[in-house]
């Protein structure tokens, strides 16, 4: 992917959450309760990030979640 890809995803996240991540978790199958357990402060639908691959998965939500989970 090209940087210029890249920079339009990054800005179009935070323009709705404007922290510095500090982990990254990707969710598949059967993970998905985890992302109920978050402090949400974010969430953004694939369809809204330019250049981002979209779930094509019928049971996955495909959307971006942002927020503190224990307080990290």
């Amino acid at each position: 992917m090209n940087r210029a890809f890249i920079a339009e995803a990054a800005h179009a996240i935070t323009r709705r959450w404007n922290r510095a991540p500090r982990v990254g978790v990707i969710l598949g199958t059967g993970l998905g309760a985890l992302a109920e357990q978050l402090d949400v402060e974010a969430c953004v639908e694939y369809e809204q990030i330019p250049h981002f691959p979209r779930s094509t998965a019928p049971s996955h939500k495909g959307r971006l979640v942002c927020g503190l989970l224990a307080g990290q």
